[in-house]
Protein backbone atom coordinates (compact mmCIF):
# COMPACT_ATOMS: atom_id res chain seq x y z
CA UNK A 1 0.00 0.00 0.00
CA UNK A 2 2.96 2.44 0.87
CA UNK A 3 4.94 1.74 -2.12
CA UNK A 4 1.89 2.79 -4.55
CA UNK A 5 1.71 6.11 -2.74
CA UNK A 6 5.72 6.43 -3.49
CA UNK A 7 5.61 5.48 -7.23
CA UNK A 8 2.90 8.35 -7.50
CA UNK A 9 4.87 10.55 -5.85
CA UNK A 10 7.92 10.43 -7.43
CA UNK A 11 6.18 10.30 -10.89
CA UNK A 12 4.66 13.66 -9.69
CA UNK A 13 7.68 15.13 -9.13
CA UNK A 14 9.10 14.80 -12.77
CA UNK A 15 6.98 17.33 -13.86
CA UNK A 16 9.75 18.15 -16.42
CA UNK A 17 10.02 21.28 -18.30
CA UNK A 18 9.98 21.17 -22.16
CA UNK A 19 13.56 20.63 -22.97
CA UNK A 20 13.38 23.28 -26.26
CA UNK A 21 11.61 25.89 -24.84
CA UNK A 22 13.89 25.97 -21.57
CA UNK A 23 13.92 29.27 -19.71
CA UNK A 24 16.61 30.62 -17.52
CA UNK A 25 13.72 31.98 -15.35
CA UNK A 26 13.39 31.34 -10.76
CA UNK A 27 10.12 28.97 -11.81
CA UNK A 28 11.76 26.59 -14.58
CA UNK A 29 11.98 23.27 -13.54
CA UNK A 30 14.49 20.10 -14.67
CA UNK A 31 14.66 19.39 -18.54
CA UNK A 32 16.18 16.94 -20.31
CA UNK A 33 16.67 15.25 -23.90
CA UNK A 34 18.55 11.52 -24.53
CA UNK A 35 20.81 12.24 -27.46
CA UNK A 36 21.61 8.48 -27.36
CA UNK A 37 18.97 6.13 -26.12
CA UNK A 38 21.37 2.79 -24.06
CA UNK A 39 20.31 -0.93 -25.31
CA UNK A 40 21.02 -2.09 -21.65
CA UNK A 41 18.63 -3.68 -19.89
CA UNK A 42 20.14 -2.29 -16.42
CA UNK A 43 18.87 1.18 -16.16
CA UNK A 44 19.43 3.82 -13.43
CA UNK A 45 16.85 4.51 -10.74
CA UNK A 46 17.24 5.21 -7.02
CA UNK A 47 20.09 3.10 -5.01
CA UNK A 48 21.85 1.81 -8.13
CA UNK A 49 25.66 2.81 -8.50
CA UNK A 50 26.11 4.76 -11.19
CA UNK A 51 29.13 5.83 -13.50
CA UNK A 52 28.64 8.57 -15.45
CA UNK A 53 31.02 10.73 -18.02
CA UNK A 54 29.89 14.17 -17.74
CA UNK A 55 30.88 17.77 -19.11
CA UNK A 56 29.02 20.81 -17.35
CA UNK A 57 28.79 24.09 -19.02
CA UNK A 58 26.81 27.81 -17.56
CA UNK A 59 23.60 27.84 -19.66
CA UNK A 60 24.42 32.67 -19.44
CA UNK A 61 27.91 32.21 -22.09
CA UNK A 62 28.18 27.97 -23.13
CA UNK A 63 31.28 28.38 -20.72
CA UNK A 64 32.26 24.51 -19.87
CA UNK A 65 33.09 24.81 -15.52
CA UNK A 66 33.73 20.63 -15.37
CA UNK A 67 34.51 17.47 -17.59
CA UNK A 68 35.22 13.38 -16.38
CA UNK A 69 33.73 10.91 -14.70
CA UNK A 70 32.31 9.95 -11.11
CA UNK A 71 30.79 7.47 -9.66
CA UNK A 72 27.71 7.71 -6.64
CA UNK A 73 24.37 5.64 -5.62
CA UNK A 74 21.65 7.64 -6.85
CA UNK A 75 19.27 8.63 -4.03
CA UNK A 76 21.68 9.48 -1.42
CA UNK A 77 22.14 12.75 -2.20
CA UNK A 78 26.05 13.22 -3.23
CA UNK A 79 25.24 15.02 -6.61
CA UNK A 80 23.27 18.16 -7.39
CA UNK A 81 19.12 17.47 -7.58
CA UNK A 82 19.03 17.73 -11.15
CA UNK A 83 21.64 15.02 -11.45
CA UNK A 84 19.53 12.85 -8.98
CA UNK A 85 15.96 13.55 -10.97
CA UNK A 86 17.44 13.80 -14.08
CA UNK A 87 19.34 10.63 -14.39
CA UNK A 88 16.51 8.36 -13.67
CA UNK A 89 15.62 5.97 -15.93
CA UNK A 90 18.80 6.32 -18.54
CA UNK A 91 19.91 2.97 -19.64
CA UNK A 92 23.71 1.57 -19.80
CA UNK A 93 25.49 3.23 -23.03
CA UNK A 94 23.01 6.27 -23.11
CA UNK A 95 23.45 10.15 -23.79
CA UNK A 96 21.59 12.97 -22.29
CA UNK A 97 21.84 16.60 -22.09
CA UNK A 98 20.20 17.99 -18.93
CA UNK A 99 19.24 21.70 -18.08
CA UNK A 100 19.32 22.18 -14.63
CA UNK A 101 17.44 25.45 -12.85
CA UNK A 102 19.58 26.81 -9.92
CA UNK A 103 17.28 25.63 -6.82
CA UNK A 104 18.13 21.94 -8.23
CA UNK A 105 22.07 22.75 -8.90
CA UNK A 106 23.86 24.90 -6.47
CA UNK A 107 21.34 27.67 -6.21
CA UNK A 108 22.31 31.06 -4.72
CA UNK A 109 25.81 29.91 -2.98
CA UNK A 110 27.11 29.18 -6.25
CA UNK A 111 30.24 26.78 -6.53
CA UNK A 112 33.36 27.99 -5.99
CA UNK A 113 34.74 30.40 -8.68
CA UNK A 114 33.89 28.74 -11.77
CA UNK A 115 29.51 28.38 -11.27
CA UNK A 116 27.97 32.01 -10.01
CA UNK A 117 25.16 32.43 -7.82
CA UNK A 118 21.81 31.16 -9.61
CA UNK A 119 23.08 29.61 -12.27
CA UNK A 120 20.93 27.65 -14.77
CA UNK A 121 23.70 24.49 -15.55
CA UNK A 122 23.64 22.01 -18.88
CA UNK A 123 25.49 18.57 -18.74
CA UNK A 124 25.94 16.24 -21.25
CA UNK A 125 25.96 13.03 -19.22
CA UNK A 126 26.73 9.71 -20.85
CA UNK A 127 25.57 6.00 -18.56
CA UNK A 128 29.11 4.50 -18.72
CA UNK A 129 28.16 1.44 -16.41
CA UNK A 130 26.09 0.32 -13.43
CA UNK A 131 27.99 -1.74 -10.38
CA UNK A 132 26.38 -5.13 -9.28
CA UNK A 133 27.93 -5.46 -6.02
CA UNK A 134 30.54 -4.24 -3.48
CA UNK A 135 33.67 -5.05 -5.43
CA UNK A 136 32.08 -3.79 -8.73
CA UNK A 137 31.15 -0.28 -7.17
CA UNK A 138 34.65 -0.27 -5.27
CA UNK A 139 36.86 -1.11 -9.02
CA UNK A 140 33.98 1.83 -10.62
CA UNK A 141 35.23 4.46 -7.69
CA UNK A 142 38.75 3.64 -7.95
CA UNK A 143 38.70 3.89 -12.16
CA UNK A 144 36.54 7.81 -11.95
CA UNK A 145 39.04 8.95 -9.57
CA UNK A 146 41.58 10.96 -10.78
CA UNK A 147 45.04 9.30 -11.85
CA UNK A 148 47.42 11.19 -8.81
CA UNK A 149 44.55 9.99 -6.35
CA UNK A 150 44.46 6.26 -8.40
CA UNK A 151 47.91 6.08 -7.29
CA UNK A 152 47.60 6.87 -3.73
CA UNK A 153 44.68 4.15 -2.97
CA UNK A 154 46.98 2.23 -5.10
CA UNK A 155 49.96 2.47 -3.15
CA UNK A 156 48.17 1.93 -0.20
CA UNK A 157 46.75 -1.12 -0.93
CA UNK A 158 50.22 -2.67 -2.16
CA UNK A 159 51.94 -0.97 1.03
CA UNK A 160 48.95 -2.89 3.69
CA UNK A 161 49.45 -5.79 1.43
CA UNK A 162 53.27 -5.88 1.88
CA UNK A 163 52.55 -5.34 5.78
CA UNK A 164 50.54 -8.42 6.14
CA UNK A 165 52.78 -10.50 4.05
CA UNK A 166 55.89 -9.24 6.03
CA UNK A 167 54.55 -10.14 9.18
CA UNK A 168 52.91 -13.27 8.21
CA UNK A 169 56.44 -14.43 6.86
CA UNK A 170 58.03 -13.64 10.45
CA UNK A 171 55.81 -15.50 12.38
CA UNK A 172 56.60 -18.67 10.23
Amino acid sequence: HHQAARTTKSTVSLNLGSFDDYLQTEDQDLAYEDTIIGTSTDTAMEGKFLTMAYNGRLMSNNKQFDEGSISFRLGENKVIQGWERGLVGMKVGGKRTLKIPPRLAYGDRGAGDVIPPNAHLAFDVELKGIANGAVEEKAAELTSMSPVKQLGVVFVIVSVIYDVLHFVLHII
